[in-house]
C-alpha cells in the first residue's frame, strides 16, 4: 500500500498544502517546527487509529472549526480516495470513494502506518501505559475485527470504577451497590481475559522479528520481551480466554475490599506491562533500568521495525513506514545500516531537519517543508 496523493486543508500548522508521494523512499527536510513531523502523522491519520500526539480535535489549525485530509491510497493498483473531517469534540467523519463510512474504524482494512521518533524512545523507558498502547495498537492492526475488545475492556473499566467511586461505606444502598458490582465484577473477567490473550498472542508474534531487527541494528546480543502482569504468575500466561478469566476471577475476588475502600480497580490488565531485557539468562538485564541511552533507542527503533516486519507478513499488502527525524540521532555506521534496510520495504517516508545527505544512498523523491508549505525538490 501507498500514498499517492495527499492534501490538507487546516491541519495542524498547514493551511493549505497538496504533495505527491513516490511507492518507494520520500524525503521531508525542513527546520524544526516547519510541520515535517505534522505531514507525517497526516499520513498514519489514514489507518484510522488516530493523532500520534493528541485527540483527533487537536489536530485543527489554531482559528479554523475542522482539519481536511484528502488521500489517494494505491492497494495493489487499485485507487481508494479518502476523505476524513476532524472537528473540535466531535468524532472524524470518513468517507471512502466518497461514499459514508462508519467512522475511522473503516479505515483500518485500508491504510496501516507504522511512525517512529524521538519520543517512541519512551517505549524503552517510559511508563507501562506507553507499552500498552504500543501492543494494543499492534493487536488491532493485526487484526481490525479485534478493535471492540479494546473498547469493551476501555467500557467496563471506565463504568467499574465509576462504580467503585460510588459505592457508601455503610447504609441501605451499600448492599445494592454491592450487587451492581458483581454484574461489573463479570463484564470485567469476560472483557479483561479476551484483552489479554489478544496482548499476549500478539507479543508471541511479534518477539522473533523484534528479536532479528536488534541484532541487525546492534550487531549481536539479544533481546527478550515478555507478558508482565501482578495479576498472572509466569505460568499462568496463556492465551487461552477461559484459563485467564479463572485466574483474574479469582484475583478480583480477592482484592475486592481493598478496591471499594480506595475507589478504583487495583487488579486486571489495566495494569500490566511488557517487560523488556537484553541480554540472555544469568547476563539478561532491565533495558528501562539499566540501558544506555544509545541502546534503548535501539531498542526502540527493533521494535518498530519488528512491528513493521510482522504486519508485512501478515496483511496482504506491506504498511507505511513513516520515519521521523531519526537518522539525525543514530551513528554514522546505523544511520547506514537503516538507509539499506528501509530500499525496497514499500513506501517509506523519512524526515529530516538537516538535508538529504542525512539520508544516505539517495531516495525517490525529495520533499521540503517551510512554514506549513510543501514543496518538492
Amino acid at each position: 500500500m501507498f500514498v499517492e496523493r495527499l492534501a490538507l486543508e487546516d491541519f495542524r500548522n498547514y493551511q493549505r498544502a497538496e504533495v505527491h508521494l513516490a511507492d518507494g523512499l520520500n524525503v521531508v527536510v525542513g527546520a524544526n517546527a516547519q510541520g515535517k513531523t505534522n505531514l507525517l502523522e497526516a499520513v498514519y491519520c489514514l489507518g484510522g487509529l488516530g493523532s500520534l500526539r493528541s485527540s483527533e480535535s487537536e489536530v485543527v489549525r489554531r482559528g479554523a472549526d475542522r482539519a481536511l485530509v484528502h488521500a489517494v491510497l494505491n492497494r495493489k493498483g487499485r485507487q481508494i480516495r479518502i476523505d476524513m473531517e476532524m472537528k473540535q469534540a466531535r468524532s472524524a467523519r470518513v468517507l471512502i470513494n466518497r461514499t459514508p463510512a462508519s467512522g475511522p474504524r473503516a479505515l483500518r482494512e485500508l491504510a496501516t502506518g507504522v511512525f517512529f521518533g524521538p519520543d517512541d524512545l519512551n517505549l524503552v523507558k517510559g511508563s507501562p501505559d506507553i507499552r500498552r498502547r504500543f501492543l494494543d495498537d499492534l493487536v488491532v492492526k493485526l487484526h481490525p475485527a479485534r478493535e471492540p475488545i479494546r473498547r469493551e475492556w476501555e467500557r467496563v473499566l471506565r463504568q467499574r470504577n465509576a462504580l467503585l467511586k460510588t459505592i457508601p461505606r455503610s447504609g441501605p444502598g451499600r448492599a445494592g451497590a454491592l450487587s451492581t458490582l458483581d454484574v461489573w465484577d463479570d463484564a470485567m473477567t469476560r472483557a479483561g481475559a479476551e484483552l489479554t490473550a489478544a496482548r499476549i498472542s500478539t507479543l508471541d508474534d511479534l518477539k522473533p522479528a523484534v528479536d532479528a531487527r536488534y541484532r541487525g541494528i546492534a550487531g549481536s546480543g539479544k533481546i527478550v520481551m515478555s507478558y508482565s502482569s501482578a495479576w498472572l504468575e509466569t505460568k499462568q500466561v496463556t492465551t487461552d480466554v477461559a484459563a485467564l478469566r479463572a485466574v483474574l476471577e479469582t484475583q478480583i475476588g480477592a482484592s475486592r475490599q481493598r478496591e471499594v475502600d480506595r475507589g478504583i480497580s487495583l487488579v486486571g490488565p489495566q495494569r500490566d506491562d511488557v517487560a523488556i531485557e537484553i541480554g540472555n539468562g544469568a547476563d539478561a538485564m532491565n533495558a528501562r533500568a539499566y540501558a544506555s541511552q544509545g541502546d534503548q533507542r535501539t531498542i526502540a527503533l527493533a521494535l518498530k521495525l519488528g512491528e513493521r516486519d510482522l504486519l508485512a507478513g501478515a496483511l496482504d499488502d506491506p504498511p507505511i513506514l513513516l520515519l521521523d527525524d531519526v537518522f539525525s540521532e543514530l551513528d554514522p555506521a546505523r544511520r547506514e545500516w537503516l538507509a539499506k534496510e528501509v530500499k525496497g520495504l514499500g513506501q517509506t517516508i523519512v524526515s529530516s531537519a538537516g538535508d538529504a545527505t542525512d539520508v544516505p544512498g539517495g531516495h525517490d523523491r525529495l520533499l521540503e517543508v517551510v512554514s506549513g508549505t510543501v514543496m518538492s525538490r
